[in-house]
Protein backbone atom coordinates (compact mmCIF):
# COMPACT_ATOMS: atom_id res chain seq x y z
CA UNK A 1 0.00 0.00 0.00
CA UNK A 2 1.66 3.16 -1.21
CA UNK A 3 1.06 6.70 -0.06
CA UNK A 4 -2.11 7.52 -2.01
CA UNK A 5 -2.72 10.43 -4.28
CA UNK A 6 -5.92 11.93 -3.01
CA UNK A 7 -8.47 14.58 -3.63
CA UNK A 8 -9.81 15.79 -0.29
CA UNK A 9 -13.48 16.42 0.09
CA UNK A 10 -14.58 18.12 3.27
CA UNK A 11 -17.93 19.29 4.60
CA UNK A 12 -19.21 21.22 7.54
CA UNK A 13 -20.49 19.16 10.44
CA UNK A 14 -24.20 19.15 11.15
CA UNK A 15 -25.58 21.04 14.11
CA UNK A 16 -25.74 19.17 17.40
CA UNK A 17 -28.95 17.98 19.00
CA UNK A 18 -29.38 18.09 22.73
CA UNK A 19 -32.46 17.63 24.93
CA UNK A 20 -35.64 18.70 23.18
CA UNK A 21 -33.82 20.04 20.09
CA UNK A 22 -33.86 18.17 16.79
CA UNK A 23 -30.60 18.22 14.81
CA UNK A 24 -30.60 19.47 11.23
CA UNK A 25 -27.74 18.12 9.13
CA UNK A 26 -25.91 20.88 7.30
CA UNK A 27 -23.20 18.82 5.64
CA UNK A 28 -22.97 16.85 2.46
CA UNK A 29 -20.65 14.50 4.33
CA UNK A 30 -21.19 14.41 8.07
CA UNK A 31 -18.40 12.62 9.97
CA UNK A 32 -20.76 10.81 12.35
CA UNK A 33 -22.93 9.66 9.46
CA UNK A 34 -19.92 8.27 7.65
CA UNK A 35 -18.93 6.43 10.80
CA UNK A 36 -22.20 4.56 10.87
CA UNK A 37 -22.38 3.63 7.19
CA UNK A 38 -22.13 -0.13 7.67
CA UNK A 39 -25.39 -1.65 8.97
CA UNK A 40 -25.08 -2.99 12.49
CA UNK A 41 -21.85 -1.11 13.26
CA UNK A 42 -22.21 1.21 16.25
CA UNK A 43 -19.75 3.90 17.27
CA UNK A 44 -17.58 2.73 20.17
CA UNK A 45 -18.98 3.66 23.59
CA UNK A 46 -15.81 5.57 24.42
CA UNK A 47 -15.94 7.66 21.23
CA UNK A 48 -15.09 11.30 21.96
CA UNK A 49 -15.90 14.39 19.92
CA UNK A 50 -14.31 17.75 19.25
CA UNK A 51 -11.75 19.53 17.10
CA UNK A 52 -8.13 18.36 16.91
CA UNK A 53 -5.39 20.82 16.04
CA UNK A 54 -4.34 20.64 12.39
CA UNK A 55 -7.19 18.38 11.29
CA UNK A 56 -10.44 19.02 9.46
CA UNK A 57 -13.65 17.98 11.24
CA UNK A 58 -13.81 14.81 9.15
CA UNK A 59 -10.20 13.91 9.94
CA UNK A 60 -10.71 14.62 13.64
CA UNK A 61 -13.79 12.40 13.79
CA UNK A 62 -11.93 9.60 12.03
CA UNK A 63 -8.95 9.94 14.38
CA UNK A 64 -11.22 9.69 17.41
CA UNK A 65 -13.04 6.67 15.95
CA UNK A 66 -9.73 4.92 15.28
CA UNK A 67 -8.52 5.68 18.79
CA UNK A 68 -11.73 4.54 20.48
CA UNK A 69 -11.99 1.33 18.47
CA UNK A 70 -8.32 0.39 18.81
CA UNK A 71 -7.93 1.38 22.47
CA UNK A 72 -10.88 -0.80 23.41
CA UNK A 73 -9.20 -3.86 21.90
CA UNK A 74 -5.48 -3.22 22.35
CA UNK A 75 -5.03 -0.16 24.55
CA UNK A 76 -3.01 2.91 23.66
CA UNK A 77 -0.25 0.96 21.83
CA UNK A 78 -2.77 -0.40 19.31
CA UNK A 79 -4.38 3.02 18.95
CA UNK A 80 -0.99 4.61 18.28
CA UNK A 81 -0.11 2.10 15.55
CA UNK A 82 -3.55 2.43 13.96
CA UNK A 83 -3.38 6.24 13.93
CA UNK A 84 0.12 6.17 12.46
CA UNK A 85 -1.00 3.78 9.75
CA UNK A 86 -4.12 5.72 8.76
CA UNK A 87 -2.15 8.97 8.65
CA UNK A 88 0.28 7.40 6.18
CA UNK A 89 -2.28 5.55 4.10
CA UNK A 90 -5.09 8.07 3.72
CA UNK A 91 -4.30 11.19 5.76
CA UNK A 92 -7.22 10.16 7.99
CA UNK A 93 -9.80 10.37 5.18
CA UNK A 94 -12.20 7.70 3.94
CA UNK A 95 -11.10 7.30 0.31
CA UNK A 96 -13.03 5.81 -2.57
CA UNK A 97 -11.16 4.51 -5.62
CA UNK A 98 -12.19 4.45 -9.30
CA UNK A 99 -10.34 1.11 -9.57
CA UNK A 100 -12.87 -0.51 -7.24
CA UNK A 101 -16.38 0.61 -8.24
CA UNK A 102 -17.87 -1.42 -5.40
CA UNK A 103 -17.08 1.56 -3.20
CA UNK A 104 -19.12 3.93 -5.35
CA UNK A 105 -22.11 5.35 -3.53
CA UNK A 106 -20.67 4.72 -0.07
CA UNK A 107 -19.82 7.72 2.14
CA UNK A 108 -16.39 9.03 1.12
CA UNK A 109 -14.24 12.03 1.97
CA UNK A 110 -11.78 11.86 -0.91
CA UNK A 111 -10.48 9.76 -3.80
CA UNK A 112 -7.41 7.51 -3.81
CA UNK A 113 -5.74 5.73 -6.72
CA UNK A 114 -3.58 3.07 -5.06
CA UNK A 115 -4.43 -0.18 -6.85
CA UNK A 116 -7.99 -1.11 -5.75
CA UNK A 117 -7.55 0.01 -2.12
CA UNK A 118 -10.35 1.68 -0.17
CA UNK A 119 -10.89 3.58 3.06
CA UNK A 120 -8.78 4.88 5.92
CA UNK A 121 -6.31 2.00 5.81
CA UNK A 122 -6.29 1.57 2.01
CA UNK A 123 -7.38 -2.04 2.26
CA UNK A 124 -7.67 -4.17 -0.87
CA UNK A 125 -10.61 -6.53 -1.63
CA UNK A 126 -9.02 -9.47 0.22
CA UNK A 127 -9.50 -7.55 3.47
CA UNK A 128 -13.28 -7.43 3.33
CA UNK A 129 -16.28 -5.99 1.56
CA UNK A 130 -16.26 -2.48 0.16
CA UNK A 131 -18.71 -1.41 2.86
CA UNK A 132 -16.37 -2.72 5.57
CA UNK A 133 -13.29 -1.10 4.07
CA UNK A 134 -15.09 2.23 3.65
CA UNK A 135 -16.46 2.26 7.20
CA UNK A 136 -14.13 3.86 9.80
CA UNK A 137 -15.11 1.46 12.59
CA UNK A 138 -15.24 -1.72 10.52
CA UNK A 139 -11.98 -0.96 8.68
CA UNK A 140 -10.21 -0.22 11.96
CA UNK A 141 -11.40 -3.56 13.29
CA UNK A 142 -10.12 -5.29 10.14
CA UNK A 143 -6.74 -3.66 10.76
CA UNK A 144 -6.80 -4.73 14.42
CA UNK A 145 -7.78 -8.29 13.53
CA UNK A 146 -4.47 -8.52 11.69
CA UNK A 147 -2.36 -6.47 14.11
CA UNK A 148 -3.35 -8.41 17.21
CA UNK A 149 -2.26 -11.69 15.61
CA UNK A 150 1.29 -10.43 14.98
CA UNK A 151 3.52 -12.09 17.61
CA UNK A 152 5.05 -9.46 19.89
CA UNK A 153 3.36 -6.56 18.09
CA UNK A 154 3.25 -4.40 21.22
CA UNK A 155 6.97 -4.77 21.93
CA UNK A 156 8.34 -4.16 18.44
CA UNK A 157 8.89 -0.76 16.87
CA UNK A 158 5.41 0.55 16.00
CA UNK A 159 6.23 1.19 12.34
CA UNK A 160 7.49 -2.38 11.99
CA UNK A 161 4.23 -3.65 13.45
CA UNK A 162 2.31 -1.48 10.97
CA UNK A 163 4.42 -2.83 8.11
CA UNK A 164 3.78 -6.42 9.19
CA UNK A 165 0.07 -5.73 8.83
CA UNK A 166 0.01 -3.52 5.76
CA UNK A 167 2.88 -5.05 3.76
CA UNK A 168 3.52 -1.76 2.01
CA UNK A 169 6.28 -1.08 -0.49
CA UNK A 170 8.41 0.16 2.43
CA UNK A 171 9.86 -3.27 3.18
CA UNK A 172 13.42 -2.09 3.87
CA UNK A 173 14.65 -2.78 0.35
CA UNK A 174 15.24 0.46 -1.60
CA UNK A 175 13.19 0.68 -4.78
CA UNK A 176 11.45 3.19 -7.00
CA UNK A 177 8.10 2.46 -5.36
CA UNK A 178 9.39 3.33 -1.87
CA UNK A 179 11.51 6.29 -2.99
CA UNK A 180 14.73 4.45 -2.19
CA UNK A 181 13.91 3.96 1.48
CA UNK A 182 15.91 1.35 3.40
CA UNK A 183 13.73 1.75 6.50
CA UNK A 184 11.16 -0.96 7.24
CA UNK A 185 7.85 0.87 7.53
CA UNK A 186 9.52 4.13 6.54
CA UNK A 187 6.21 5.60 5.39
CA UNK A 188 4.84 5.04 8.90
CA UNK A 189 7.96 6.33 10.68
CA UNK A 190 7.45 9.81 9.24
CA UNK A 191 3.95 9.90 10.78
CA UNK A 192 5.14 8.88 14.26
CA UNK A 193 5.42 12.45 15.67
CA UNK A 194 1.97 13.37 14.38
CA UNK A 195 0.43 10.17 15.73
CA UNK A 196 2.04 10.81 19.11
CA UNK A 197 0.54 14.29 19.29
CA UNK A 198 -2.92 13.08 18.28
CA UNK A 199 -2.79 10.34 20.89
CA UNK A 200 -1.97 12.91 23.58
CA UNK A 201 -4.76 15.25 22.48
CA UNK A 202 -7.40 12.52 22.35
CA UNK A 203 -6.39 10.98 25.67
CA UNK A 204 -6.24 14.38 27.36
CA UNK A 205 -9.92 15.11 26.79
CA UNK A 206 -11.25 11.64 26.13
CA UNK A 207 -13.73 9.36 27.82
CA UNK A 208 -12.20 7.06 30.42
CA UNK A 209 -14.57 4.09 30.05
CA UNK A 210 -14.99 1.91 27.00
CA UNK A 211 -17.98 -0.26 27.70
CA UNK A 212 -16.45 -2.04 30.65
CA UNK A 213 -13.01 -2.48 29.08
CA UNK A 214 -11.50 -0.50 31.93
CA UNK A 215 -9.69 2.83 32.11
CA UNK A 216 -7.75 3.53 28.95
CA UNK A 217 -6.63 7.15 29.04
CA UNK A 218 -3.67 8.62 30.82
CA UNK A 219 -6.00 10.18 33.37
CA UNK A 220 -7.72 6.87 33.93
CA UNK A 221 -4.45 5.04 34.47
CA UNK A 222 -3.02 7.56 36.91
CA UNK A 223 -6.11 8.17 39.02
CA UNK A 224 -9.22 6.46 40.27
CA UNK A 225 -11.46 7.49 37.38
CA UNK A 226 -13.04 4.13 36.69
CA UNK A 227 -16.65 3.19 36.21
CA UNK A 228 -18.09 1.51 39.30
CA UNK A 229 -20.93 -0.87 38.41
CA UNK A 230 -21.45 -3.06 41.47
CA UNK A 231 -24.10 -1.92 43.99
CA UNK A 232 -21.75 -2.17 46.97
CA UNK A 233 -19.18 0.01 45.21
CA UNK A 234 -21.80 2.63 44.35
CA UNK A 235 -23.08 2.62 47.92
CA UNK A 236 -19.52 3.10 49.15
CA UNK A 237 -19.36 6.25 47.02
CA UNK A 238 -22.40 7.61 48.85
CA UNK A 239 -25.27 6.49 46.66
CA UNK A 240 -28.63 5.82 48.33
CA UNK A 241 -30.45 2.56 47.51
CA UNK A 242 -32.55 4.48 44.98
CA UNK A 243 -29.40 6.11 43.61
CA UNK A 244 -27.78 2.71 43.17
CA UNK A 245 -30.83 1.53 41.21
CA UNK A 246 -30.89 4.65 39.03
CA UNK A 247 -27.17 4.52 38.22
CA UNK A 248 -27.24 0.77 37.58
CA UNK A 249 -30.12 1.20 35.13
CA UNK A 250 -28.41 4.13 33.38
CA UNK A 251 -25.11 2.26 33.03
CA UNK A 252 -26.94 -0.64 31.42
CA UNK A 253 -28.04 1.72 28.62
CA UNK A 254 -24.48 2.45 27.45
CA UNK A 255 -24.09 2.09 23.71
CA UNK A 256 -27.76 2.73 22.92
CA UNK A 257 -28.35 5.51 20.40
CA UNK A 258 -29.42 9.06 21.11
CA UNK A 259 -33.03 9.41 19.94
CA UNK A 260 -34.70 12.82 20.15
CA UNK A 261 -37.69 12.48 22.47
CA UNK A 262 -36.60 8.97 23.43
CA UNK A 263 -37.39 7.48 26.82
CA UNK A 264 -36.26 3.93 25.99
CA UNK A 265 -35.95 1.10 25.78
CA UNK A 266 -34.10 1.31 22.45
CA UNK A 267 -32.90 4.91 22.58
CA UNK A 268 -32.92 8.05 24.69
CA UNK A 269 -32.44 11.76 24.65
CA UNK A 270 -30.53 13.21 27.57
CA UNK A 271 -33.42 14.15 29.84
CA UNK A 272 -35.43 11.07 28.85
CA UNK A 273 -32.59 8.87 30.07
CA UNK A 274 -32.48 10.68 33.40
CA UNK A 275 -36.24 10.43 33.90
CA UNK A 276 -36.42 6.75 32.95
CA UNK A 277 -33.47 5.83 35.18
CA UNK A 278 -35.05 7.50 38.20
CA UNK A 279 -38.51 6.09 37.46
CA UNK A 280 -36.86 2.66 37.39
CA UNK A 281 -35.56 3.46 40.88
CA UNK A 282 -39.07 4.36 42.05
CA UNK A 283 -38.65 8.14 41.97
CA UNK A 284 -40.53 10.37 39.54
CA UNK A 285 -38.83 13.44 38.12
CA UNK A 286 -39.90 15.83 35.37
CA UNK A 287 -39.32 15.23 31.66
CA UNK A 288 -37.07 17.99 30.25
CA UNK A 289 -33.74 19.38 31.39
CA UNK A 290 -35.04 22.92 31.98
CA UNK A 291 -37.50 21.62 34.59
CA UNK A 292 -35.20 18.91 35.92
CA UNK A 293 -33.08 21.82 37.15
CA UNK A 294 -35.71 22.18 39.88
CA UNK A 295 -36.17 18.48 40.75
CA UNK A 296 -34.77 17.22 44.04
CA UNK A 297 -32.56 19.54 46.06
CA UNK A 298 -29.51 21.61 45.11
CA UNK A 299 -26.08 20.23 45.92
CA UNK A 300 -22.46 21.16 45.28
CA UNK A 301 -19.53 19.65 43.43
CA UNK A 302 -17.86 18.48 46.63
CA UNK A 303 -21.07 16.75 47.81
CA UNK A 304 -21.88 14.87 44.59
CA UNK A 305 -22.92 11.24 44.97
CA UNK A 306 -23.85 8.69 42.28
CA UNK A 307 -27.28 9.45 40.84
CA UNK A 308 -27.06 13.23 41.16
CA UNK A 309 -28.00 15.23 38.07
CA UNK A 310 -25.50 17.51 36.35
CA UNK A 311 -27.07 20.24 34.20
CA UNK A 312 -25.26 22.40 31.66
CA UNK A 313 -26.33 25.01 29.09
CA UNK A 314 -25.39 22.83 26.11
CA UNK A 315 -25.73 24.23 22.59
CA UNK A 316 -29.31 25.49 22.74
CA UNK A 317 -29.75 26.30 26.46
CA UNK A 318 -28.53 28.84 28.96
CA UNK A 319 -27.26 28.72 32.52
CA UNK A 320 -30.78 29.56 33.74
CA UNK A 321 -32.49 27.15 31.32
CA UNK A 322 -30.12 24.21 30.69
CA UNK A 323 -30.22 22.39 27.39
CA UNK A 324 -28.33 19.27 28.41
CA UNK A 325 -28.11 16.94 31.41
CA UNK A 326 -26.12 13.96 32.63
CA UNK A 327 -25.95 11.71 35.68
CA UNK A 328 -23.01 11.71 38.05
CA UNK A 329 -21.86 8.10 38.55
CA UNK A 330 -18.92 8.60 40.91
CA UNK A 331 -15.15 8.95 40.53
CA UNK A 332 -15.45 12.22 38.62
CA UNK A 333 -17.51 10.71 35.79
CA UNK A 334 -20.84 11.57 34.14
CA UNK A 335 -23.08 9.35 32.01
CA UNK A 336 -25.18 11.05 29.32
CA UNK A 337 -26.87 10.74 25.94
CA UNK A 338 -24.97 13.37 23.93
CA UNK A 339 -26.58 14.09 20.56
CA UNK A 340 -28.11 12.68 17.38
CA UNK A 341 -25.68 10.23 15.81
CA UNK A 342 -24.02 9.44 19.13
CA UNK A 343 -24.64 6.88 21.89
CA UNK A 344 -25.11 6.81 25.66
CA UNK A 345 -21.64 6.94 27.16
CA UNK A 346 -19.42 8.08 30.01
CA UNK A 347 -17.21 11.16 30.10
CA UNK A 348 -15.26 13.17 32.66
CA UNK A 349 -17.20 15.62 34.83
CA UNK A 350 -14.57 18.27 34.09
CA UNK A 351 -15.03 17.84 30.33
CA UNK A 352 -18.81 17.71 30.62
CA UNK A 353 -18.96 21.04 32.50
CA UNK A 354 -16.09 22.78 30.70
CA UNK A 355 -18.41 25.12 28.76
CA UNK A 356 -20.63 26.07 31.68
CA UNK A 357 -22.68 24.73 34.57
CA UNK A 358 -26.34 25.29 35.37
CA UNK A 359 -26.42 23.26 38.57
CA UNK A 360 -26.24 19.99 40.46
CA UNK A 361 -29.39 18.31 41.81
CA UNK A 362 -29.62 15.55 44.40
CA UNK A 363 -32.72 13.42 43.76
CA UNK A 364 -32.73 10.80 46.50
Amino acid sequence: MHLPLLTAITGAAGSLALCGVLALTAAAIEPQAAAASTPGVRPPICLTTGALSGLTPAQATNARIIYATAATRGGSPAAYIALMTALAESNLLVLSNPNDPRGNGLPAQGVGYDHDSLGLFQQRPSWGTAAQRMDPIASTNLFLDALLTVPGWSSMEPWRAAQRVQRSAYDGRPSITNHGSAVVGGNYVVQAPRATELLKLIERDGVVDCGGAGPLTAAGRSGNQRVVTDPAGLAALGASPAGVAAVSFALAQRGKPYVWGGVGPDGYDCSGLMQTAWVHAGVRISRVSSTQLHDGTPTGASQLVPGDLVLIPGVEGTVASPGHIGMYIGNGLVLHAPRTGDVVKVTKLTSFTSDGLSGFRHIS
